[in-house]
């Protein structure tokens, strides 16, 4: 659930931007739960869609070259072979450095 006391990221600036990553935590393990259900020869496909709406949100958001910037910090990191940031600390992709 979405409150206050759920364990959010450790990299917040108020309590309204750690609500927002609180929410935002939650409906990401949503959509991990709801994965389980789906095949696994059908999964590629889902986060394939999930990937085109988050990269198009965020050159609407955020515009080409800020959008280029965190989409290659991101492939800078999964280069580095770790699956996935620990559950409470998220990467900070503006202020990644290569």
């Amino acid at each position: 659930m979405c409150d206050e006391t759920s364990n959010c990221l450790t990299r917040v600036m108020d309590d309204q931007c750690a609500m927002q990553v609180t929410c935002v935590q939650d409906v990401m393990q949503k959509i991990q739960a709801s994965l389980n259900h789906i095949p696994s020869t059908h999964r590629h496909y889902i986060a394939n869609a999930l990937l085109n709406m988050a990269v198009s949100r965020m050159m609407r958001e955020e515009r080409a070259m800020q959008t280029s910037t965190i989409l290659m910090r991101l492939g800078d990191y999964a280069a580095t072979g770790r699956a996935t940031p620990p559950a409470n600390h998220a990467i900070d992709l503006p202020a990644t450095h290569s």
